[in-house]
Formats: C-alpha cells, sequence, structure tokens
C-alpha cells in the first residue's frame, strides 16, 4: 500500500499538476513514513531481529541536496563523509565526468547524503552542517565549498569552515547562524540513522536506480571510489531493462 500510494504522489508532483502546499505536504508525509521505517530497522537490529533489517524496496531523497533535473529517468544517491579519503577520491576523479556526462544531460538526477563515520573522522559531521550552510546561501557554493572540504580531509578544524565561508564571501552572520541553530546538524543525524538503518556502514556508497520523484527504485548498491566506467556500466545496464 505504502509503495502504491507513494509511487501515485510521485507522479503528481512530476505531473506539475500539485500547489507548492500539496508537494510540501506530500513530502513530509513522505519523511515521516521514511523515519517510521529507519526507527524500525534500527530498534530490529538492536535487538537481533535481522529478517526487519533488510534493505527496503525504495531509497529515500529526504532532504538531501540535489543537482539536475528531478524528472530525470534515473537517479543516483550517494552518501559520503567529508573526511573520507575515498569519497574525496571520487569527487575529484570521478564525479566531475559523470556530472558532464549524465547530471547537466537529464539522464540522472544526483542526491548527495550523508554517513559521517564520527570514530573515525571527528569533523565529518559538523563539516557536512558547513557544506548544507553553503548551499543555503546559494548552489553555485555547493561544489567549491564540497571540494575545499575534501581538500583538507583530516585537517579539518572547527575554525576552517568559517574561513572557506569568507573565502566563498558567504553572509558571514547567515553562515554563523546556521552552523549553531541545529537545523542541518539534525538533518545530518537523520541521514547517518537512515544508511546506518540500510546496512550502509562505509563510504562513499552509491544508490543508483530509477526515479520516481521522491525516491529510488530498481536500484543497485555500488561502494567505495568508484570509476566512471563503473557508473557508465550501471546507467547502460538500466538503459536496457
Amino acid at each position: 500500500m505504502k509503495k502504491f500510494a507513494l509511487s501515485a504522489l510521485a507522479a503528481v508532483l512530476l505531473s506539475g499538476c500539485a500547489s507548492t502546499a500539496e508537494q510540501t505536504q506530500i513530502k513530509e508525509l513522505t519523511q515521516r513514513i521514511t523515519d517510521l521505517e529507519t526507527t524500525q530497522r534500527l530498534l530490529a537490529s538492536n535487538v537481533q531481529m535481522p529478517h526487519l533489517v533488510t534493505m527496503p524496496t525504495n531509497i529515500a531523497f529526504s532532504d538531501g541536496v540535489s543537482l539536475g533535473d528531478p524528472k530525470a529517468p534515473l537517479a543516483l544517491v550517494e552518501f559520503t563523509d567529508l573526511q573520507c579519503p575515498y569519497c574525496a577520491k571520487f569527487q575529484s576523479d570521478t564525479f566531475p565526468s559523470f556530472k558532464e556526462k549524465y547530471i547537466d544531460t537529464g539522464i540522472v538526477y544526483y542526491v548527495a547524503r550523508e554517513l559521517p563515520l564520527v570514530s573515525m573522522h571527528p569533523q565529518a559531521a559538523p563539516a557536512a552542517v558547513a557544506l548544507r550552510c553553503a548551499a543555503e546561501q546559494g548552489m553555485n557554493n555547493y561544489e567549491p565549498m564540497k571540494s575545499a572540504l575534501f581538500e583538507m580531509g583530516s585537517k579539518l578544524t572547527s575554525e576552517s569552515y568559517t574561513q572557506e565561508a569568507e573565502k566563498l564571501n558567504l553572509d558571514a552572520d547567515m553562515f554563523s547562524t546556521c552552523m549553531t541553530n541545529g537545523k542541518y546538524a539534525k538533518s545530518v543525524n537523520q541521514s547517518y540513522k537512515y544508511a546506518s538503518s540500510l546496512g550502509l556502514s562505509s563510504t562513499p556508497s552509491f544508490i543508483m536506480g530509477r526515479n520516481t520523484g521522491l525516491e529510488v527504485t530498481d536500484f543497485q548498491v555500488l561502494k567505495g571510489a568508484v570509476s566512471i566506467e563503473t557508473l557508465d556500466k550501471a546507467v547502460a545496464d538500466f538503459s536496457e531493462k
């Protein structure tokens, strides 16, 4: 029932017939369902009931940062850690080509979500908040901030974010408020819990599949600093179905 309902809601969103208020309500409802399922899987994992921890049939976009055409036939959700060297390698070696070939051409809708492995990377969560705060002041700030954070990697400190915001000429007061008001810290934490509930424990992890407008379905999971050749094959596989 839930799968049918969300598919129908996605169709309304993609058709452009829903009002802004209706679209907001649909997204809020989808997020509530996702949060409930996430909690169920995490609880099941804690009490060792693995039959309830299987990966769902659809993977939610939620409030992830998105690039590209939301009506693209395919979608790629990336779960990343901004202090992860393999995530940095993907960002520098693969993402530019992938963006040019598939995101910019309307073939793939890209959604970035967070999986900060804080036990190994203590600045991964605040770095994710800083990236969200930069994007809040314009998506033109997203990729430069992301590249800068990846470049610093293990050298990130609590002062790094303000310094990078200054380099991008962001509004200092807005950025400071954004970093401390807890809005994006909550989003990052929800993304971490969601990824954990899916059984994802390494970064980067990718979900490539068909775009419903709200989620990825009929997907495959890719892990590690995947090459553009690997992503070429994944896109081609879906094109052949």
